[in-house]
């Protein structure tokens, strides 16, 4: 990615936790086992648990329903009206009732995005429709998912971009690339699908018959949001517009895309709130922060997390372990280990009951459009919440 995360070493632990903590396999063999002989059998005290926590009907409670029981390996998020979930020692699909649509065929399986899915078979990547055929062959070393009716793809160290017939319609020879992407915060006149890439040492800007819009010269770059994008030249960060004039100059540590009009910078380690001008709205004081969305940001102070609204006000004191962004009305909060949410006055709707969870979202693509999901652990099993929205 041409974005480095902006996560302290805090941070960085809780993902690796998790990275350690879903990519164990605990279950699998579990599940290919008779039931008669799993109970027969003399078995630990930690698989016993998991079986039995795999068995349970867990009750709905608290302001939402299990739309499918905790009982995945790991999941992802649905799109288009499927979910990339382990079953066994490999990916398949299911639909919002959590029955098996695709089988699980492959080693990976990534979300649906135009009507394809990027999937790997042995040890190269292709793409499936949602009938879960074969499309486009496994043949690539690596692939992205389909946007603006391209995907990039690479074999070897160089990308380059397929249509969704699997045709190269722009040769790989980019060290590194980004999706093709609309800025849909811009105005109309300026939404040109671009993608960042990097050719040689720099980065740039190609619209999608392959040729530069804005020339490889900075050497990390990342997408438009609201007319502009942070790039970064020497060791600094600014923002350019669509021309690639540089509208503020680099003078930043680390910097975030535009949202709601304001935009994550980081001096001398502390982050803070630029508007468009470059200037500080929100003065770099906290140690770690996240975008605006639905009008509030969290904040880190004093070892806990909280809200602010655009003009900096502390409208929900920091409380919280760790938190996530404001979707659809709820965020995520941890208190001692366990993950809930509560809605923007603060007020938790769904206490910590969780041993992870994720935002909430809307497959807008889907056939739900009005209910959103997020998927939470339980134990070491995965499964999906809901409630409607207001």
């Amino acid at each position: 990615m041409a974005v480095l995360p902006r996560v302290k070493s805090q941070t960085i632990c809780k993902q690796l936790k998790l990275f350690i903590a879903t990519s164990t396999v605990t279950l699998s063999w579990l599940t290919l086992l008779p039931v008669k002989l799993v109970q027969s059998e003399t078995l630990s005290p930690e698989n016993l648990r998991i079986l039995k926590l795999k068995n349970r009907v867990i009750e709905n409670t608290s302001n939402f329903t299990y739309r499918i029981q905790p009982k995945f390996k790991y999941v992802g998020s649905f799109s288009e009206g499927l979910a990339s979930v382990y079953i066994g020692y490999r990916k398949g699909y299911i639909d919002k009732n959590g029955r098996v649509a695709i089988k699980p065929l492959f080693e990976a399986a990534e979300e649906f995005s135009e009507g394809l899915a990027r999937v790997s078979i042995g040890d190269k990547w292709g793409y499936i429709n949602k009938n879960g055929q074969v499309v486009i062959k496994p043949q690539f070393d690596s692939a992205g998912e389909f946007s603006q009716g391209l995907a990039k793809i690479s074999n070897g160290d160089k990308w380059g971009y397929i249509n969704r017939f699997g045709k190269i319609v722009i040769k790989p020879k980019f060290k590194a690339a980004m999706s093709f992407a609309v800025d849909n915060q811009a105005k109309a006149a300026n939404r040109q699908a671009l993608a960042p890439v990097k050719l040689d040492r720099k980065w740039g800007y190609i619209d999608k018959s392959g040729k530069f819009i804005i020339l490889p010269k900075f050497n990390q770059a990342s997408y438009f949001s609201e007319g502009m994008a942070e790039v970064k030249l020497g060791n600094k960060w600014g923002y350019i517009d669509r021309s690639g004039k540089l509208i503020v100059q680099p003078k930043f540590t680390q910097a975030w895309k535009f949202s709601e009009g304001l935009a994550l910078a980081s001096i001398n380690r502390h982050w803070g709130y630029i508007d468009k001008t470059g200037k500080f709205a929100i003065e770099p004081v906290f140690q770690d922060a996240g975008i605006f969305s639905e009008g509030l940001a969290y904040i880190w102070k004093e070892s806990k997390y909280g809200y602010i609204t655009k003009t900096g006000q502390m409208v929900i004191p920091p409380q919280f372990d760790d938190v996530g962004i404001f979707s659809q009305g709820l965020a995520r909060v941890n208190i001692n280990d366990k993950w809930g949410y509560i809605d923007t006055t603060g007020q938790v709707v769904i206490k910590p009951q969780f041993d992870h969870a994720t935002d909430f979202t809307v497959d807008r693509l889907g056939i739900d459009q009005k209910v959103k999901l997020a998927w939470v652990k339980i134990g070491s099993q995965w499964g999906y919440i809901s409630t409607s929205v207001n």
